[in-house]
């Protein structure tokens, strides 16, 4: 499915009439650093967790920039929302590889499951008969406590591997207590002496060969195309800012002042960067999506570059989405403060999200590497 699709359009909409019920229930995702049953109902029923679930298997199967589009939308009611959204799309994406019988036991766990995922610090994990015994920790693990299943990397004998556990399977540290993006439950998972079959583990550093269920352009895109759903939560949220800073502008006098605040010169430059960034780093991400499924679609191979382009367009947004969310602070003044706030959480939020390995600054120097030729010290730019 892509943007031009009118299934996409149907889609948008019933994103759309999942707004209130997901910008209502957000203060609690804040409070218990996790995603409301109200808001997981809303986001399963209106299919924003199947998007890049293959329709083999009952999915959407939209393309990057369709689902980009939708993910921001989400993103402006909660971005906690959209960051489930991209952990549930990012894992039905490395899926392709997996086995038959994993992809059957993850449908018939849940009509719509979630699976949380991380790709931080890999458990180690030790060969036996049938599989492997894992031991370890692992931070991150964005959505672990609504989770049918929790993914995570592991090394085997110098073997990266991401493996699968149905819910219940991992301890979960009550850990996840942050600045933002505090509704995800992105919470440290512990192995103990824990087994693993053979067939709920994928090498995520051999080569891609996608069984017949996921055939379509989607399931061609490299790994590197996974950062773009945290681009997508970070849209969303300077999107968010800004609305909030536009009522304010329109509403508050300033102390001292006689006039609201949008005839203050020095707001209306802040809002002008602001709304440039965002409609730059907008415009940069989906004509660098475009481009790259076309790829996808003629089933042409992905240069190192290419992957790295993706990186890039993904860092660019995070990166420059966080800069122009404290310009939408510095128009609104104490305006900004107010815990609660529109704009004090978007603070909170893109903070968080600049911070992610997938974006943060450090990958625009990975992404100098792929192009000159060097060592590159991110393997997702590496791996098909």
């Amino acid at each position: 499915m892509s943007v031009k699709d009118e299934q996409f359009q149907d889609i948008y909409k019933s994103a759309e009439s999942v707004l209130d019920v997901i910008s209502s229930n957000a203060s609690e995702g804040e409070v218990n650093c996790q995603l409301s049953l109200g808001t997981m109902t809303a986001l399963k029923d209106s299919g924003m967790l199947s998007l890049w679930r293959p329709k083999s298997t009952g999915g959407l199967e939209c393309d990057p920039e369709a689902y980009a589009l939708v993910a921001e939308l989400i993103a402006t009611a909660d971005p906690s929302a959209a960051w489930i959204m991209h952990g549930v799309a990012a894992s039905w994406l490395v899926l392709r590889s997996a086995s038959d019988q994993l992809v059957d036991e993850i449908i018939a766990s849940a009509d719509k499951p979630v699976i949380a995922d991380t790709y931080n610090k890999p458990m180690q994990g030790e060969k036996v008969e049938g599989g492997y015994c894992l031991n370890g920790y692992t931070p991150f693990a964005s959505g672990s406590k609504i989770a049918d299943w929790i993914a995570h990397t592991t090394v085997v004998d110098g073997r990266m591997l991401l493996t699968f556990h149905p819910a219940g399977t991992l301890e979960i540290k009550d850990d996840w207590d942050t600045l933002g993006i505090r509704g995800s439950a992105s919470n440290t998972v512990v192995a103990k002496n824990i087994f693993v079959p053979e067939h709920r583990a994928i090498d995520i550093m051999g080569d891609v060969t996608p069984s017949p269920r996921f055939n379509g352009a989607l399931y061609r895109m490299p790994t590197a195309v996974v950062p773009v759903g945290i681009a997508a939560v970070s849209l969303g949220t300077l999107r968010t800012a800004l609305d909030c800073l536009n009522d304010i502008a329109e509403n508050r006098i300033p102390f001292g002042g006689s006039s609201t605040l949008k005839y203050r010169h020095l707001a209306q430059l802040h809002y002008g960067r602001a709304l440039s960034t965002y409609r730059a780093s907008r415009s940069y991400m989906h004509e660098c999506l475009r481009d790259n499924f076309k790829t996808a679609e003629q089933n042409l191979e992905f240069s190192s570059q290419s992957k790295a382009d993706m990186v890039l367009a993904s860092t660019f947004v995070l990166q420059n989405c966080a800069d122009a969310v404290r310009e939408v602070a510095k128009a609104a003044g104490t305006a900004s403060i107010h815990k609660g706030g529109g704009i004090e959480r978007a603070l909170r939020d893109v903070e968080v999200t600049s911070h992610h390995a997938f974006g943060s600054e450090s990958r625009f120097a990975s992404v100098a590497q792929a192009y000159w030729g060097l060592d590159i010290d991110f393997p997702l730019i590496e791996i098909e």
